[in-house]
């Protein structure tokens, strides 16, 4: 039997099966999610993957079966069998051990799926990669996922990818064309709504392919519309009826009360019948039934039409006007009515075209200034008592309240404000809030009218609510927030008083400079066009052209065009009287432009002047042409360097960069990183200075515009003159030398170490030279230039009230009418020509450059009422100035009319001075000299003494003149042109007491004993002059400039300076032609002569003409040689001459020995050295010589060794001598060129007398736009007594008053006034004033014309004492014996003269009796005679004592 053990049957459990571990049979282990029975003794793998391929079958029984969960699938893991794991929204059991791949495969045989699910993933997306089983909504269906995708639309895919899950809608609300439609979205299309069936993109619901009706309903569309689409089912109301679209496709511009079809509309309700409105707003009123009044225009009003039926009208407006008043509003309005107002006169300027009016009504305009009155433009307030016009200026805030939750961040809640602060000057805000968290990447929005303050405007009496839409920039304005603290914010809302004017100070010189490609020259016209590429040149503005810049050839002299010649010469310019050409150094007027060329006259006008032939253009140095100051043309419209901001030019100073005003216009205001556009190279701007409104302009007035009856207040910054200028420079004479000079020094008074003192400049001469009044020698030192307070070109002139507008040129005058100004150191008005220098008179577009002003007051603490300046001009009725530093000023050549005003205290009344730097004026030289004569000298023949014309000479000095004129009592003053002064190195001029002779007359007389004054130079009250062309008419009223220099000055050719610190109105002209002299220029000291003086009158010039012929030497030839040894002698002729180009030397030929020698005499005619010649060296064959007419060809007047031409009788005598040498005396000239005078002798008369003496030939300059103002009937109020603190009106004035105050004239400056001072002194001009507390009158005698007047009384005021004088007469024998007629001076001299006979008679026969009667008889007969002539003698003198007071009287008139 059988033998059991118990203890072997129990199973001996080993835990998890392990690596490479000893098992006996019945061990139980565990492996995955089984358990195994050992079945046979072995060592387990080393390898927990080999267990079902190398240790099951052979060691192992499944002992018990099971499944363990290993949650989500992973990749390169192990898995055992019945491992279960999830993929997806599936779980999958593994069949069979192994490692997982990289990627799941649901369909791998080791796996199989365990059990299936869904997952829900929300909406499908591109981007998501789904699962077997998840699930996602698309359009308003769900769809399950059949196998893993991405980016495969559920819509698309239905067969490979998803399956269908379930149906719904997807509500997208309006249809829209552009959208892509899935299935089931819900479009609402009208007023039906659709399901789309199948995918689509522009395709309208109504097509039943792709889309599936869901209901049928309305969408309420209001008022229909011609330009609206409507679709099936929108609604629309149209008259009194609604209706409803019916149209499968929908409709457009089908009018639903005319489709009587029903094609489109059906009616989906009936209005009233009575119910004709269309529109919003319209009205209905009745007639014979319902009638409709569309709805009116914005601004519109409703009135009754004269048909009785209402109507829509314009409230109040005409056009073009426009309103402004306080209540106004600039950003919503449009200022057609007082309703509809601006709010600032600037916005309303800025709208207005003329010919237009605004119309100001009463209130205050704190304004944003400069305002530019458009042309054509009329500004009319209320009245001047309530229409007033201030400068915006800076005003203390005082924070009253806020309203709650007026602020608005950009993101957060609203805030509250608790308190704050606003500074006018730099235009923060900080606004108290409480704890925020806004920072400064923040910005805020401030509700209007929310913030609530008072100001200093009215002594904070009024409050006023922030921001104010339409006048403030905060107004519905975002603001960034600048920054922040724990319970504040600050945001920036804007200056109060920064205009829109800027004063730029620039690196460098906006100039430009221009490289000519070509140039087309008329030698008939003088017309130069030159091509410049591009350019933004006008003919406002002026060039100059670099010396020598330009190349060309011509025919000049039958040259052939082979010479290439440069201009413009400096010097060596055939036939220009300056021997330079006239483009040198001169600049030229643009005349015409296009786009790429200039045109300029380089001949100033005259055309040619020696050669007409063609110029053909060969090059031009690189910057040939540049453009010439006036670099800055005002008005023009500038850009900055970076194309973002443009403004307009205002002013600028002289140099044209430390100041230039501009006024910006687009981009903002300018800064320092902005750049000025100037070509290739921009120009830096170094500082910039924005004036405050009070320190700009108020009103720029353009043509023909108005300001009536307003009053305008706030402008300040006057400064009167002081230091003009400090520069550092020297003086040497007269002439300052330095830099950075400007014409205003004109005037000033100059101090530094050394300088002499009371030093005025008298004269500008550049930019490196002006002129002093007294002679000095100064090395290089600190000059200070001082002006007078009364100087207002060199004094700081900021806050005008009215101004020219540079950009419009004046055609019709601006009127400012009725209209007052006030102020504290502003300035009333300037009108300044100035600004309008792009505007040239002799242009097309000229400017008239003036204002007129009628009943303008200007009331100017220590400011300036009416400054005219530059050339400009003023009318003024009525205005009247107090206050004010200066009343009227006129300099630069300004030009004030007025009549009926007023200059009532203040420090200076009427300002004259200057002139126009812009006229072209006149210039002429002195004529020579006046030698006094001793009438009692003169022979009596001829009976007129001396000729006009005539030739003089002295018999002593034999100095030589020609009498132009002759003047003073006796005709003792001969004004004479200097032909010589004498002899070579001895020449005196004429002597005192020596004896004159006229060559035509033969009358001769003695000069006077005085050398001094007998041989001086021009004074008094007749000039003689040369160089006045009689084309165009030389006028009277011309005022004439003495340019100071040096020259003889009369007797023993003294040398004076001519230096005259006035300039003189001439009252009469007498101007003869051209005599045909004219000048001759000349090369100097030629063929090795000296340069020397040769005299007036000296006629003996020796022509030696250049043949052109040229020979060489064959031989060496030795300083003594006369036999030369030459290749030809061809060109030569015995007698003739031969010059040496090397030594100058002059030799003769004599003979020609053979064909190849010549014989010579050597060292000729004082012409060069000898000297030995090599072989080869070249000479030149000279004609034969000869002497030029005597009769044609004559010095005119004296000349030196250094001048480069002399004046000739007749220079056309030497035009056959133009490139050939001349001797005279003992030098060689070569004549280059000619030209003949176009002037003659001008002989003006003075208004006032001439103390200084001109020297001959000194340089003169007549002006006709000299600065003047005439006064009629103005009245001068204690002028002197300063401001209102020291005027203390109505009490007496702190300070005398000054009458000298009352006229300020600088010469040229004028004033001509009829005027009242406060005393009742009335006068007329500096030469008659009445004194009308006493009756005193005073006149200039000198100027004192008795035409017309019967009857003169002598004596004293309120008594008849004297005789009446009706007569003067010229009765030689006072036989009338009237106590009415007073003899002329030749009237006496008849008379005494004859009495001088009669005792000259009486003695002869004295001596008669004594020789026949005897001595005896003789004493007796004599004393009777005596006794007989003695009491002759008495008779005669008590005759004319009766004569004696009126006689003395005629002296002193005369």
């Amino acid at each position: 039997m059988a033998e059991f053990r118990l203890g072997r049957l129990k199973f001996n459990w080993r835990g998890d099966w392990v690596l490479s571990t000893a098992y006996v049979i019945d061990d139980i282990v565990k492996y995955g999610s089984s358990t195994y029975v050992c079945k046979a003794n072995h060592t387990s793998s080393a390898n927990e993957n080999l267990f079902y391929t190398n240790d099951l079958a052979a060691n192992w029984s499944l002992h018990t079966e099971g499944v363990t969960n290993k949650g989500n699938w992973v990749a390169n893991y192990w898995y055992k069998i019945n491992d279960i794991f999830k993929y997806g929204n599936t779980q999958y059991r593994v069949t069979a051990g192994h490692t997982s791949p990289a990627d799941f495969d649901p369909d791998a045989s080791t796996i199989t799926e365990y059990l299936s699910s869904f997952n829900y993933e929300d909406t499908w997306a591109s981007a998501t990669e789904y699962q077997v089983g998840d699930v996602v909504a698309y359009g308003g269906y769900t769809y399950v996922a059949k196998r893993k995708n991405t980016n495969m639309p559920p819509a698309y895919n239905l067969s490979a990818d998803w399956d269908i899950l379930t149906t719904g809608f997807n509500v997208t609300g309006e249809y829209n064309s552009t959208v892509d439609y899935k299935q089931g979205d819900l479009a609402l299309y009208g007023g039906y709504t659709y399901v789309a069936i199948t995918t689509s993109t522009n395709v309208i619901p109504t097509t039943v392919s792709n889309w599936s009706l869901v209901t049928k309903g309305l969408a309420w569309q209001g008022q229909w519309n011609s330009t609206t689409q409507y679709n099936l089912g929108d609604a629309v109301k149209k008259l009194s009826n609604s209706y409803i679209g019916v149209a499968t496709f929908g409709n457009l511009n089908q009018d639903p009360s005319t489709d009587s079809n029903g094609d489109y509309w059906n009616v989906l309700a009936e209005g009233a019948a009575a119910n004709v409105m269309t529109t919003e707003g319209d009205l209905v009123y009745y007639t014979t039934g319902a009638a409709r009044l569309p709805v009116g225009q914005d601004g519109q009003v409703l009135a009754v039409s004269p048909e009785g039926v209402p109507q829509w009208e314009n409230n109040s407006t005409t056009h073009p006007v426009y309103y402004v008043t306080e209540e106004g509003n600039d950003f919503t309005n449009d200022g057609s009515s007082i309703s509809r107002s601006f709010h600032s006169v600037r916005h309303a300027c800025g709208i207005a075209t003329g010919p237009a009016s605004i119309y100001v009504k009463a209130g205050v305009y704190n304004e944003t200034l400069p305002i530019v009155v458009p042309p054509e433009v009329t500004i009319v307030g209320d009245n001047l008592r309530t229409s007033k016009v201030k400068a915006a200026g800076h005003y203390d805030h005082t924070f009253v309240s806020a309203v709650a939750d007026c602020i608005t961040p950009n993101s957060g809640s609203q805030k509250s404000v608790s308190a704050a602060t606003y500074d006018s000057t730099t235009g923060d805000l900080v606004l108290t809030i409480g704890s925020h968290t806004l920072t400064t990447s923040n910005t805020i929005q401030i509700g209007n009218r929310t913030l609530t303050f008072t100001c200093s405007q009215d002594n904070h009496a009024s409050q006023h609510a922030y921001p104010r839409p339409g006048k403030d920039p905060a107004a519905g304005a975002t603001l960034a927030i600048t920054a922040t603290s724990g319970a504040s914010i600050t945001v920036n809302v804007g200056k109060g008083a920064d205009a829109w004017h800027q004063v730029l100070t620039l690196a460098d010189v906006p100039t430009a400079t221009y490289t000519p490609s070509a140039i087309n020259y008329n030698p008939t016209s003088g017309d130069m066009v030159c091509t410049i590429g591009v350019h933004d040149l006008v003919t406002t503005d002026s060039i100059t052209i670099v010396t020598d810049s330009l190349t060309f050839t011509c025919n000049y002299n039958g040259d052939g065009n082979t010479t290439q010649k440069t201009y413009p010469r400096a010097s060596g310019a055939t036939g220009t009287v300056a021997g330079y050409d006239y483009a040198h150094d001169t600049v030229l007027p643009i005349k015409e432009t296009t786009a790429t060329t200039i045109t300029v006259n380089v001949n100033g006008g005259q055309g040619a002047i020696t050669d007409t032939t063609v110029h053909n253009f060969v090059s031009a140095s690189t910057g040939a042409i540049q453009k010439a100051s006036p670099y800055v043309s005002y008005g023009s419209i500038i850009t900055n360097g970076a194309g973002t901001k443009t403004a307009s030019i205002l002013d600028s100073s002289f140099d044209e960069k430390t100041r230039v005003e501009i006024r910006p216009i687009t981009g903002g205001k300018w800064t320092t990183s902005d750049t000025w556009e100037n070509g290739v190279t921009d120009i830096n701007i170094t500082s910039i200075e924005t004036r405050q409104n009070s320190t700009s302009t108020m009103f720029l007035m353009s043509d023909k515009t108005m300001l009536k009856d307003l009053f305008m207040e706030g402008m300040n910054g006057f400064v009167k003159a002081s230091i003009a200028a400090t520069r550092s420079g020297s003086i040497a004479g007269t002439i300052i030398t330095g830099t950075d000079f400007f014409p205003d020094l004109v005037g000033t008074t100059v101090s530094g170490t050394g300088v002499t003192a009371a030093s005025k400049v008298i004269q500008f001469i550049s930019t490196t030279k002006i002129e002093v009044d007294k002679v000095q020698t100064v090395s290089a030192t600190s000059l200070t230039f001082t002006a007078t307070p009364d100087d207002l070109n060199n004094a700081t002139v900021k806050g005008t009230f009215v101004r020219l507008n540079p950009e419009s040129r004046i055609l019709k005058s601006p009127y400012i009418s009725n209209c007052s100004a006030k102020s504290e150191f502003g300035v009333g008005a300037i009108v300044d020509g100035n600004v309008h220098r792009q505007f040239k008179d002799d242009s097309t577009t000229p400017s008239n450059k003036s204002i007129v002003f009628d009943s303008f007051t200007n009331i100017h603490d220590h400011g300036v009422g009416f400054w005219v300046t530059s050339g400009a001009a003023a009318e003024m009725v009525s205005s009247f100035t107090y206050y004010c530093h200066i009343s009227y000023c006129a300099t630069r050549g300004g030009r004030i009319r007025s009549l009926a005003g007023n200059s009532s205290w203040g420090n200076y009344g009427i300002v004259s001075s200057g002139f126009s730097p812009i006229e072209k004026f006149r210039a002429g030289t002195i004529e020579g000299l006046i030698l006094e004569i001793d009438p009692d000298t003169q022979s009596a023949s001829p009976p007129g003494g001396f000729t006009i014309g005539e030739e003089i000479r002295g018999s002593t000095s034999q100095a030589i003149g020609i009498v132009n004129s002759k003047q003073g009592a006796g005709e003792k003053n001969l004004y004479y042109s200097v032909r010589t002064k004498g002899p070579i190195g001895v020449g005196t001029g004429f002597l005192p007491n020596e004896t004159i002779t006229g060559r035509t007359s033969g009358c001769t007389a003695n000069v006077i004993a005085n050398g001094i004054t007998g041989n001086r130079g021009q004074s008094g009250r007749t000039l003689v002059c040369a160089g006045l062309g009689t084309s165009p008419t030389l006028e009277i009223n011309g005022s004439i400039e003495f340019l100071t220099g040096s020259g003889n000055g009369g007797f023993n050719n003294q040398q004076i300076t001519g230096a005259d610190p006035f300039t003189f109105v001439i009252s009469a002209v007498s101007q003869v032609g051209s005599t045909g002299k004219g000048n001759v220029f000349i090369d100097r000291g030629e063929w090795s002569s000296t340069g020397a003086a040769h005299t007036g009158g000296s006629s003996t010039f020796v022509q030696y003409p250049p043949t052109g012929s040229y020979a060489q030497f064959l031989v060496p030839a030795g300083a003594s040689d006369t036999t030369w040894s030459v290749n030809t002698i061809s060109g030569f002729n015995p007698g003739q001459y031969a010059l040496m180009p090397t030594s100058n030397e002059l030799v003769k030929v004599v003979s020609f020995p053979n064909a190849n020698s010549m014989n010579v005499q050597r060292e000729q005619d004082g012409a060069g050295t000898a000297i030995a010649h090599a072989i080869g060296e070249q000479f030149t064959s000279i004609g034969a010589t000869s002497v030029l007419s005597s009769t044609s060809c004559e010095v005119w007047k004296d000349f030196v060794g250094v001048d480069t031409s002399f004046r000739a009788v007749d220079p056309d005598g030497f035009h056959g001598s133009i490139g050939k040498y001349l001797k005279i005396d003992n030098e060689f000239i070569k004549v280059t060129g000619i030209n003949t005078d176009n002037y003659g002798v001008t002989t003006l008369s003075l208004v006032e007398e001439k103390a200084a003496k001109c020297f001959d030939e000194q340089e003169i300059r007549i002006r006709y736009i000299f600065s003047q103002a005439r006064l009629t009937g103005h009245d001068f109020l204690q002028v002197g007594t300063g401001g209102t603190s020291t005027t203390n009106w109505p009490a007496a004035p702190n300070q005398d008053p000054i009458q000298a105050n009352e006229i300020q004239e600088a010469y040229p400056g004028r004033v001509f006034y009829v005027s009242t001072d406060h005393d009742g002194n009335f006068r007329v001009g500096r030469y008659f004033r009445v004194n009308q507390a006493t009756g005193a009158a005073t006149l200039n005698a000198n100027s004192f014309d008795l035409s017309g007047l019967t009857s003169l009384q002598l004596g004293s005021i309120g008594a008849q004492l004297g005789a009446q004088i009706n007569e003067f007469s010229t009765d030689g024998t006072l036989s009338q014996n009237s106590n009415e007629k007073v003899p002329t001076q030749a009237a006496v001299k008849t008379y005494v003269d004859t009495k001088d006979a009669e005792r000259d008679a009486a003695g002869l026969l004295m001596a008669h009796n004594h020789t026949t009667l005897g001595l005896a008889t003789e004493r007796s007969q004599t004393q009777t005679d005596i006794t007989n002539l003695t009491n002759s003698t008495n008779t005669d003198l008590a005759l004319n004592r009766a004569d004696s007071q009126s006689r003395t009287f005629f002296v002193g008139l005369s």
